[in-house]
This record gives C-alpha cells, sequence and structure tokens, in this order.
C-alpha cells in the first residue's frame, strides 16, 4: 500500500466532489481559501487610478471627478467583496471570531471610501486579519496544530474507513481490515459507524453513501456464506427428520453411525425371524431415506431463494452506489430486503435519516 493511502484517495474525491470541502476545511486544509487570500492582498496593493488634472471648466472638472471617485471606490470595492467573499467559505469554526473582526474591518473601509473620496485608506489591520484568518494565530482565537492534526486523523480513521474497505476488496491478500462476513469486521464496522454519527462535523452525503454501500456488501458477504452453508440452511427449515444430527449438531457422522447401527440389528431381526422388528426398521430406513431426500430438495430451493436475494441486494446496491437511488428511497428497499432486521441495524437506519429532509 506504499503507493495508495486512505488520504490520498479522500483527496482525490474531494478534487471531484466538493460535498468534502467543509470537512478538509474543518480540519485546517483549504488551499483555495488561501490561494483567494493571497489574491485579495495583492489586489489591495495595485495603484488606484490616477486624480485627474484640473481644466478650469467647473463643470467639466465635477463630471470628471465624479467619475474618478466612483472608479477609485469600485477599484477597492471589488477587493473588498472578495474579502467578504472568502469568509463565505467553510473554514475551523474556531475562526469564527475572526472573520467577524475582518467583515468590521470591510465595514469601516467602506465607510472611509463613503466619507473620504478620492483617498487611500489604511488597509494594514485588514491585511493583518486576513492573515490571521488564514493562519488561525490571532490572539482571540488561536487554534493548535495539534488539534487540527487531531482532526485530520479523525477524518482519515472514520470518513476514509469505506474508502479503505472497497481497497481492500479489490486486493485478495490486503489484511488491513478483516473479512466483510467476518465478526470482527462487523463490530469494527459498528465501532466505525457510532463514532461517525457522533461527529456531526464529518456528516455529509457522500461519506453516509460510503458507509450504506459497505454496509450492503457486508450483508451481501454474509448472505454468500449463508447459500453455502448447508448447516445454517437446515436450521431455518421448519420439519426436519428425527435423526442424531438434529439432537446432537456437534456430532459428526452421527447419521452414519445410527443408520449404519439400525441395519444390523434389521439384518440380525431377518436371521432371527423377528419379522415385525425387521419389517418395521426396514420401513423406518426406507421413510429416513425419502425424509433426507426431500430435505436435500428443500436446501436446493432455500439455496435457490438466498442467491435470488443476493442478486436484489446486488442490483439495490449498484444503482445505489452509482447514485440512481437516493438515501431517502434506500430505506423502504433494505427494509424490505433485511424483513428480520439481521444485516441493517439501527445505526444503519441513523445514518439514512442524517440526511432526510421532510416536506
Amino acid at each position: 500500500m506504499s503507493d495508495w493511502s486512505v488520504w490520498r484517495a479522500l483527496e482525490e474525491w474531494r478534487s471531484r466532489k466538493h460535498e468534502l470541502d467543509p470537512l478538509f476545511a474543518t480540519a485546517g486544509v483549504a488551499p483555495e481559501l488561501e490561494s483567494m487570500v493571497t489574491r485579495v492582498l495583492v489586489d489591495l496593493r495595485r495603484a488606484p487610478p490616477t486624480a485627474p488634472l484640473s481644466s478650469g471648466n467647473k463643470l467639466h472638472d465635477e463630471e470628471e471627478f465624479k467619475r474618478f471617485f466612483d472608479a477609485f471606490e469600485r477599484h477597492y470595492d471589488d477587493s473588498l467583496f472578495k474579502a467578504e467573499s472568502l469568509l463565505r467559505h467553510p473554514w475551523v469554526p474556531e475562526a469564527e471570531p475572526i472573520a467577524q473582526a475582518v467583515r468590521a474591518e470591510v465595514s469601516k473601509i467602506r465607510q472611509l471610501l463613503a466619507k473620504q473620496p478620492g483617498k487611500q485608506p489604511d488597509f494594514s489591520q485588514l491585511e493583518t486579519l486576513l492573515q490571521h484568518y488564514i493562519k488561525l494565530n490571532h490572539p482571540a482565537a488561536t487554534v493548535s496544530e495539534q488539534t487540527l492534526e487531531s482532526r485530520r486523523r479523525t477524518l482519515t480513521d472514520i470518513a476514509g474507513f469505506p474508502l479503505l474497505v472497497q481497497h481492500v476488496q479489490g486486493q485478495p491478500f490486503n489484511d488491513a481490515v478483516p473479512p466483510l462476513a467476518s465478526a470482527a469486521f462487523q463490530q469494527e464496522f459498528n465501532d466505525r459507524i457510532q463514532s461517525y454519527l457522533q461527529t456531526p462535523w464529518l456528516h455529509c452525503r457522500l461519506v453516509s453513501q460510503w458507509f450504506i454501500t459497505v454496509a450492503i456488501d457486508m450483508a451481501l458477504a454474509r448472505k454468500k456464506k449463508d447459500a453455502v452453508d448447508d448447516a445454517y440452511i437446515r436450521e431455518s427449515l421448519s420439519f426436519r427428520w428425527p435423526a442424531p444430527s438434529v439432537w446432537f449438531s456437534d456430532f459428526e457422522q452421527g447419521d452414519q453411525i445410527w443408520y449404519l447401527f439400525l441395519i444390523i440389528i434389521a439384518i440380525a431381526a431377518l436371521f432371527l425371524e423377528w419379522w415385525w422388528v425387521a419389517f418395521g426398521l426396514i420401513l423406518w430406513l426406507n421413510l429416513s431415506l425419502g425424509a433426507f431426500r426431500r430435505e436435500r430438495k428443500q436446501i436446493e430451493a432455500r439455496r435457490a431463494q438466498i442467491i435470488a436475494r443476493i442478486q436484489t441486494m446486488k442490483k439495490v446496491r449498484d444503482r445505489f452506489a452509482a447514485g440512481h437511488t437516493t438515501l431517502e428511497k434506500l430505506e423502504t428497499q433494505l427494509q424490505q430486503l433485511d424483513e428480520r432486521g439481521e444485516f441493517f441495524d439501527e445505526s444503519i437506519l441513523s445514518v439514512l435519516h442524517l440526511h432526510q429532509h421532510l416536506a
């Protein structure tokens, strides 16, 4: 995995899906914001329009100076608008006091431009505040690098967990996570999804879609395991012919020993001319053979039902992963596929409800 990492995978998704921008911004990662601050600072240092020379014609000079004052104000108003615009982009929540100070400073500069037309205001305070805003080192709102690093680890460990699972699925010999059908993976998945639910700043439709997709993959893996497990299918049958395998499930080859014992008794009864005993044992053996053949047919029919359910679940999963099924519509489909609540518990439904909106 030297050429792949969860963080790099998250960054690739972020470049394609801007839904992840608030998550990275909360963790102190927003390169476009740094570029916007740099552009604002460069614009503030641009030379303003030059005042016109007096021609001696009062009316003409008044019109020229009016155009000059308007151009002068527009020149700086564009930079001030950019400064306000960058504050609307997601950023670290602790930087909000600095943002309020920037807004106050922008309002103050606009008032100065209106009161003193043609006079260049002092932008030093605004430049300082913008630098504090992007570097998060204002005395009134300081965010330590340890806090931001902790959020990045949280982003990687929780939001990036579904990406890690998808990556491991494509590499059969990668043991970064347990097999999807195992109890260990189910426990790890439950822990991650609970952490996701308890971390509001990570809530995002895209991340929720990743978690739900992994939940469906986990259900598919468990269903496939059930489809090849004859013991599991036998337990789901309504009636089974009385045999040692029914009474003692851990006793291997119990049925073979039991029926061999009955055959020996039947043969002995024939030699001893105990006709009714021999007839009863032979009848029981034939009925048992018919019952086991019937049970095998029921097992195959039940296996076919499980396979059909797997195919339906796979179609639902593919449509959801491709974005053709919304989170709102998926809940009904999952409830239909999991009538007994084996695979999709309350935590999965809670993730679905995070982004559902009632009209």
